[in-house]
């Protein structure tokens, strides 16, 4: 089965044009179901939940088990599509525990948003964690953006490196258009038209840009938090529904694919919860109607 693994995977790659991270988790999901496929023309459902068990029984986590299982759904679904087995083999997921995303309090997106930079590179962490907290792109797409991706003029960014490949459009703040504004009079490549670049031009690496994003929040004393730039955007997403955005428009600024992912990532708190309720309930608004 490894000639038409690597066959799918160069089909995935270079005809359907999915990103290298796509790639590498079809590799990692090979190396984690080897020992079944290798050498093998079929494999049955039985063969591949025997395999789950294990790797479950080996302390892997089910959120990391569910990314091989999606990896290998989608060969299977190929494998039935291109001829070389007579029906697909769906392989269910593991149930996985509801995660509580973690977010800055408004003390700490205060202290961030009145923050001023003294020099170049603290002002280009600081734009690049306000772009995020006002838009919530992911962090590559946001490294990625070019500066002819900014449209100052109706407040909007044009994402063109979005997940899987998908463009996008964002809409951005008046507060955000103030500091962008600033720091493309301010920041220029050499080469190349990045918004965000290190050296005279090359895109930023994303290891470097959260070490300088942790020594920001070090310096306005954030602390009791997650300080990624995935937090800033769990962050966005609750203040957006929290503020009166709904589901639908958040999906489609967040770039998911499906409402259950932008769902996971909504930490309404208690009181959140309650403010709804009183507003909605039918007995709350007979009560109070005269």
């Amino acid at each position: 089965m490894e000639h038409l693994y690597a066959q799918f995977t160069s089909e995935k790659q270079y005809l359907q044009n999915v990103s290298p991270a796509t790639v590498e988790g079809y590799q990692w999901a090979w190396k984690a179901f080897e020992s079944i496929l290798a050498g093998q023309t079929s494999v049955t459902k039985a063969d591949i939940t025997s395999q789950v068990a294990e790797l479950h029984g080996r302390g892997l986590s089910p959120v990391t088990i569910n990314t091989y299982l999606r990896s290998l759904n989608t060969f299977f679904r190929w494998m039935h599509q291109e001829g070389h087995s007579d029906a697909p083999l769906p392989i269910p997921r593991l149930k996985e525990p509801e995660k509580v995303y973690e977010q800055f309090s408004a003390e700490h997106v205060r202290r961030l948003v009145r923050f001023s930079p003294r020099s170049a590179s603290e002002r280009r962490i600081h734009t690049l964690a306000c772009l995020i907290l006002d838009t919530g792109l992911r962090i590559d797409e946001a490294l990625s953006i070019e500066r002819a991706d900014v449209d100052l003029d109706n407040l909007l960014l044009k994402v063109s490196h979005g997940k899987g490949s998908k463009e996008r459009v964002v809409p951005f703040s008046l507060v955000l258009r103030k500091l962008l504004f600033r720091y493309l009079k301010q920041q220029k490549p050499q080469h190349g038209d990045l918004l965000f670049f290190a050296g005279a031009g090359v895109k930023m690496n994303q290891r470097n840009a959260l070490r300088a994003f942790k020594r920001l929040c070090a310096r306005l004393q954030i602390k009791g938090v997650r300080c990624s730039f995935h937090t800033l955007r769990h962050t966005f997403a609750t203040a957006y529904l929290r503020n009166g955005g709904d589901a639908f428009r958040l999906q489609r600024v967040l770039g998911h694919t499906k409402l259950e992912m932008t769902r996971r990532y909504v930490n309404l708190q208690t009181e959140d919860l309650q403010a709804v309720h009183e507003r909605c309930s039918a007995l709350a608004k007979a009560s109070n109607s005269k």
